[in-house]
């Protein structure tokens, strides 16, 4: 994809976010667009920069050791993708964020990798909202009942809730997903209280419904940078 083709993707973006906000009676300057630039290139993830994104996003802590350091200035960089427990270290040291954080486990050495780093990790919570076997995610009563174990853990900031929506037509199926999710979020963040207000839905595909449910935090890679050649379109 060209260039000037991925700013003037972010333009039109930025567009149909407005208008999706205006629609909602919410203001588009607290809605968070990340690249997501999982199998592009390192020139079109400078590109979307110069046009104006603040924050990119990997899903494989091993391409994204080999393509942040060539990128500069330095965004806000987020982990989308499921993180193993072995790689929890050198995703501390990598991203600001970590959204993919799926269960108490990976929390508890995520924060005592944080505290060798001197460093406290901002993370979201990802909720396996449309129930699907394939992928990771806590159980949405599971992460109710383990918030309070999470909370505490000295070197975490937990800053809000992650989902996927289901990849399929039936735009049902996805509202539901995005309901349950916004619900969990509105509980969750009683008990949290302040600093947990990030709510991370909707990629290519499905961002304008994510919007109706709240979402402040969006996904977005297809849409900006051009069709992947994978088929996997998990972080799109």
């Amino acid at each position: 994809m060209g260039t000037s083709e991925i700013a003037r993707n972010i333009k039109l973006l930025r567009e149909k976010v407005a208008s999706r906000c205006l629609k909602n009676g919410v203001g588009p300057s607290g809605i968070a667009i990340v690249g997501i630039t999982k199998t592009f290139s390192v020139a079109a993830a400078m590109e979307a920069l110069k046009a104006g994104l603040t924050d990119l996003g990997e899903n494989k802590v091993q391409e994204a050791a080999a393509k942040i350091p060539q990128i500069s200035p330095r965004p806000v960089w987020h982990l989308v993708g499921h993180l193993q427990m072995n790689k929890a270290k050198k995703a501390v040291e990598l991203f600001e964020i970590i959204e993919s954080v799926d269960s108490l486990e990976l929390a508890q050495t995520l924060s005592n990798c944080a505290g060798k780093a001197g460093k406290k990790m901002t993370i979201f919570l990802q909720v396996n909202s449309s129930n699907e076997p394939q992928k990771s995610g806590f159980d949405p009563a599971e992460v109710q009942e383990e918030i309070g174990d999470i909370m505490i853990l000295p070197h975490l900031e937990i800053s809000g809730l992650m989902t996927i929506g289901p990849l399929t037509d039936d735009m049902g199926r996805i509202e539901k997903s995005f309901g349950l999710t916004r619900m969990l979020f509105e509980k969750i963040k009683k008990i949290a209280g302040n600093g947990f207000e990030k709510l991370s839905m909707g990629m290519s595909g499905d961002y304008e419904m994510a919007l109706d449910y709240g979402a402040n935090v969006l996904r977005i890679g297809t849409a900006i940078f051009g069709v992947r050649e994978s088929r996997n379109q998990e972080a799109s």
